[in-house]
């Protein structure tokens, strides 16, 4: 039995499947339904989360291994492993979910790239450590994010009002989305109610004002593709093995012109990468990391045995 995890910002898959590979349980839950407080690692958490497990007898012995939105460093990935292992009964491993997607797609050697909720890129170098890039906030940062591209929509149609633009698709979507008129009152609509999930809800409405013609939008969305498209870039520079970029996450996933434009960015930086997108859901790859863990204890979660290839 092999028991994986994909934590979320939104929610939270969990899949148990026997020796034979029959899934003897598939669920998924809103991560605000076990998590409380921002300490992934905390002991209330940690059960929590196990308490998933608890239909399925055996499961809190199985190999475990979770991949969590929020485990963004050394420290926090320690926290939350050493709080895993005192309280799960068998082997278990804790990676950050951007980690889920190549072992998902069945590539040994990938760089991965997450947009969603929030925006990474990961890769390991051939002996196994972790190179990665972004992943720092969407306030600040995870481009190509739903919130994020929601803030970048907005910066330009402030450039658009002090330019003397007139309004167009973009403007009119988010005004009409926020219940604002003019552009002061779409600024504090965001920034009174700084949440990601106020900020996400608007997203779409980026794509779908590019797709009716917002030059703006447009740029918002070029604009995004690119900074991911140079994180892929660093982390390849920095070593990250494989030739394949696996794409994974609500916004790239559901949005066709996001990642349209990855692939045109990354061949505009010159790189030769393979791009694909996740067609499995990402929880997939903790399995599949969960079987490594009934062959051999890992050095590390995704060090490849063999050179880069897909797994048959």
């Amino acid at each position: 039995m092999i028991v994986g995890i994909d934590i979320g910002g939104t929610k939270t898959h969990v899949c148990v499947e026997d020796d034979a590979g029959a899934v003897l349980l598939d669920r998924s839950v809103q991560t605000a339904d076990w998590q409380h407080g921002g300490d992934l690692h905390s002991e209330r958490n940690v059960r929590g989360l196990l308490a998933l497990l608890d239909d399925v007898p055996g499961a809190a012995s199985a190999p475990l291994v979770v991949g969590a939105h929020g485990l963004d460093s050394e420290g926090q990935t320690l926290a939350f492993s050493e709080t895993l292992a005192a309280l799960h009964d068998g082997p278990a491993l804790a990676v950050n979910d951007v980690e889920l997607v190549g072992p998902a797609a069945g590539y040994d050697e990938a760089i991965a790239v997450i947009a969603g909720t929030g925006s990474k890129v990961v890769g390991r170098r051939a002996d196994g450590t972790l190179v990665s890039a972004g992943g720092y906030g969407y306030i600040l940062n995870d481009p190509g994010s739903a919130p994020a591209l929601v803030r970048d929509a907005v910066r330009s149609l402030f450039e658009a009002v002090d330019e003397g633009e007139p309004r167009d698709a973009l403007a009119d979507a988010l005004y009409a989305h926020f219940g604002v008129e003019e552009i002061v009152g779409l600024s504090n609509a965001l920034t009174v109610h700084p949440r990601v999930t106020v900020w996400g809800a608007a997203a779409p409405l980026v794509f779908a004002a590019a797709d009716a013609g917002s030059i703006r939008a447009a740029r918002v969305i070029d604009a995004a593709a690119d900074e991911l498209a140079r994180s892929v870039e660093l982390v390849h520079r920095r070593g990250a093995a494989g030739t394949d970029v696996v794409c994974a996450g609500g916004v790239v996933s559901h949005q066709p012109r996001l990642f349209d434009a990855l692939g045109e960015r990354l061949r505009a930086r010159g790189l030769t990468h393979s791009i694909h997108l996740l067609d499995v859901p990402p929880v997939r790859g903790a399995l599949a990391l969960a079987r490594r863990l009934t062959e051999a204890a890992p050095v590390a979660p995704l060090a490849p045995p063999t050179p880069s290839r897909r797994k048959s």
